[in-house]
C-alpha cells in the first residue's frame, strides 16, 4: 500500500489537532462546571449571610417591639415586610433554584408578613393585651421564623459542602484530562517529527548531498534512495530524467563531431520529448539551412568562376584602353597648358593697358581741374585789371585837379607879387609833378588796357584748350572703358582655359586611376579565380542533406 507524505503528515497533524481540540473541549466543560459550582456557592453564602442577618435584624425588631410594649419606649421597628433585609429577599427574583430552599421560602413568606403585621396590632391594643399578644403570637411566629431560617441556614450549609466536594472532582477530571489531553497531543507531535524528520528531511538532505555533482555539470547520478511515496517517485523521476538528458547530450556530442567533419546529413538517435522536441527541431532545421545554404554556395561559385574569368580578360582589355586613353589625355592636357599660359600673359598685358589708360585718364582729369583753375584766375587777373583801371582814371582825376590847383596858385602867385614868388615856383612843380603824373597815368592805363586784352585773349585760348582737354578725358574715358572689356574678356577667355585645363587634368587623374584601378582589377580577378576554385575544394567536403 502506497504510503504518502501529505497522507501521513495529514494523518498526525489530524490526530495533534484532535487531541488539542477534545483537550480544549475537556477543558472548557470543566471550567463551566466550575464557574457554576462557584456561583452556586456564592448564592450558597449570600444565602446563609442573609439568613444569618434576617435572624439578628428579627430578634432586634423583637426586642424593639418588646421595649415599646412593656417599658412604653418608641417602637422604631419597620412595620413593612418588604422594607426589612428577609423582606427584600423574599420578595425579589433572586433564587438559588433549590427546591428545599423554595419550599422554605414560600413558608418563611406569609409567616414574615404576619409577623410585621402583627406588631400594628399589638401597638393598637392597652398594654396588657399587647404584652399577651406579644407573648403568645408573636414570640411563637418568631420562633417559627427563626427555625425556618436556621433550616434555610442549614440547608445553605448543605449547598456549600456539595459545591465544594463538586469543585474538587471537577478539578480532579480537569487534571487528568489536561494530562491526558498533553500526552495524546504531545504523542502526535512527536510522531509527527520524527515521521517528518525521518521520511521527509532526511531523504531531501540526502538527495540534496547526492545532486551536488549537477552544480559541476556531471549528469551521471546516482542517489541510492527508494520510497513508497513522493519523495521517492522525485528521486526515480530525477534520477530518469537526468539519464535522458544525458542520453541527449550524447547524441548531441556525436552530431557536433559530424558537424566538425563536414558531415550536415545528420539526424538524432531518436525522438526527443517534451521540451527538448525544440533541440531536436532546431537541428533538424539548422542541417538543412546549412545544406540549402551551401548548396547555392556551390551554384554561387560555379557562377563567379565563369564570370572571374570573363571580368579578368574585360578587366586587362579595359587596362590597355585606359592607358591609351592617359597618354591622349596628357598631350591634350599639354596642349591646353600652354593656352592657358599664353591667356594669362594676355591678361597681365591687357591689366597694365588698363592701368596705363586709367593714369593717362587721371592726368587729363588732374590737367582739366588745372586749366579750369588758370580759367579763374584770369577771370581773377580781368577783374583786377579793371579795377585798376578804375584807379587810374581816378588818379588822372586827380592830376587834372591838381593842375587846375596849380593853375589857380600861379594866378594867386602872380596876383601877390614879389610876396607870391615862392609859392610859384611851388605852384610850378606841382603842376609839373601833375602833368607827369598824367602822363604816367595815361601811359599805365595803355598798358593795362594791353594787359586786359592779353588776358581776354588768353581766357579764351584757355577755354578752348579746356574744352579740348574735356574731349580728350572723355576719349581716354572711352578708351579705358574698351580697354577693360577687352581685359574682362581675356580674364574670362583664361579662366575658361584655366577651367578646361583644371577639368582635362583632372579627366587626366581619373584616367590614370582607373588605368590602375583596371590593372588591379585585372589582377584581383585573376587572384578572385584563384580563390573561387580555392572555395570550390573547400566546399566539396562538406556532405548535405539531399
Amino acid at each position: 500500500m502506497r504510503k504518502g507524505i501529505n497522507k501521513m503528515v495529514g494523518y498526525r497533524v489530524a490526530a495533534a489537532l484532535l487531541s488539542v481540540l477534545l483537550f480544549s473541549v475537556m477543558m472548557t466543560i470543566n471550567i463551566l462546571r466550575i464557574q457554576n459550582a462557584q456561583d452556586t456557592a456564592q448564592q450558597a453564602a449570600d444565602l446563609l449571610d442573609r439568613a444569618m442577618k434576617a435572624e439578628v435584624a428579627h430578634y432586634k425588631w423583637s426586642s424593639n417591639l418588646s421595649n415599646a410594649l412593656y417599658a412604653g419606649a418608641e417602637f422604631t421597628g419597620s412595620m413593612d415586610p418588604t422594607a426589612c433585609a428577609l423582606g427584600q429577599w423574599l420578595y425579589s427574583e433572586d433564587a438559588m433554584g433549590d427546591r428545599t430552599v423554595s419550599s422554605l421560602r414560600s413558608q418563611i413568606e406569609p409567616l414574615h408578613k404576619q409577623l410585621h403585621e402583627s406588631a400594628s396590632q399589638a401597638l393598637a391594643m392597652d398594654a396588657a393585651s399587647g404584652q399577651r399578644f406579644y407573648q403568645d403570637t408573636i414570640l411563637s411566629n418568631l420562633s417559627t421564623l427563626v427555625g425556618l431560617l436556621d433550616q434555610v441556614v442549614s440547608r445553605g450549609d448543605e449547598i456549600s459542602a456539595g459545591t465544594s466536594a463538586e469543585m474538587q472532582q471537577t478539578l480532579t477530571i480537569m487534571h487528568a484530562t489536561s494530562i491526558i489531553g498533553l500526552t495524546l497531543a504531545l504523542a502526535c507531535l512527536i510522531s509527527l517529527v520524527f515521521y517528518v524528520l525521518h521520511q521527509v528531511v532526511r531523504p531531501m538532505l540526502l538527495i540534496t548531498e547526492k545532486s551536488k555533482p549537477l552544480g559541476d555539470g556531471n549528469l551521471k547520478l546516482d542517489l541510492h534512495y527508494t520510497a513508497n511515496n513522493e519523495l521517492g517517485d522525485l528521486a526515480q523521476n530525477l534520477e530518469s530524467s537526468l539519464a535522458l538528458i544525458h542520453s541527449y547530450v550524447e547524441d548531441i556530442t556525436r552530431i557536433m563531431g559530424e558537424f566538425s567533419d563536414g558531415n550536415f546529413n545528420v539526424s538524432t538517435s531518436a525522438d526527443y520529448i517534451g521540451d527538448f522536441r525544440s533541440i531536436e527541431d532546431s537541428i533538424g532545421s539548422f542541417t538543412a539551412n546549412i545544406s540549402s545554404a551551401f548548396s547555392k554556395i556551390h551554384q554561387a561559385e560555379r557562377r563567379v568562376s565563369g564570370n572571374a574569368e570573363q571580368l579578368s580578360s574585360s578587366a586587362q582589355s579595359l587596362a590597355q584602353g585606359a592607358t591609351e586613353q592617359a597618354s591622349a589625355v596628357q598631350e591634350l592636357y599639354a596642349t591646353l597648358d600652354d593656352l592657358s599660359k599664353n591667356a594669362e600673359r594676355n591678361v597681365k598685358d591687357a591689366s597694365a593697358a588698363q592701368q596705363n589708360a586709367r593714369l593717362t585718364g587721371e592726368q587729363v582729369n588732374i590737367s582739366g581741374q588745372q586749366m579750369e583753375q588758370m580759367v579763374v584766375a584770369m577771370e581773377d587777373i580781368t577783374q583786377a585789371s579793371q579795377e585798376i583801371s578804375k584807379i587810374i582814371a581816378t588818379i588822372e582825376n586827380i592830376a587834372f585837379q591838381t593842375n587846375i590847383l596849380a593853375l589857380n596858385a600861379a594866378v594867386e602867385a602872380a596876383r601877390a607879387g614879389t610876396a607870391g614868388k615862392g609859392f610859384a615856383v611851388v605852384a610850378d612843380e606841382v603842376r609839373s609833378l601833375a602833368a607827369q603824373s598824367d602822363e604816367a597815368a595815361k601811359a599805365t592805363k595803355e598798358l593795362i588796357e594791353n594787359s586786359v586784352q592779353a588776358t581776354t585773349r588768353g581766357r579764351q585760348i584757355v577755354g578752348e584748350v579746356s574744352q579740348t582737354l574735356k574731349k580728350t578725358l572723355e576719349l581716354v574715358t572711352s578708351s579705358n572703358e574698351g580697354i577693360g572689356n577687352i581685359a574682362q574678356a581675356v580674364q574670362g577667355e583664361a579662366m575658361a582655359i584655366a577651367q578646361v585645363t583644371e577639368g582635362i587634368g583632372q579627366i587626366s587623374a581619373v584616367v590614370q586611376t582607373n588605368s590602375a584601378s583596371s590593372e588591379e582589377s585585372a589582377a584581383v580577378s585573376t587572384e578572385l579565380f584563384d580563390q573561387v576554385r580555392l572555395l570550390q575544394d573547400q566546399t566539396n567536403r562538406f556532405r548535405l542533406k539531399q
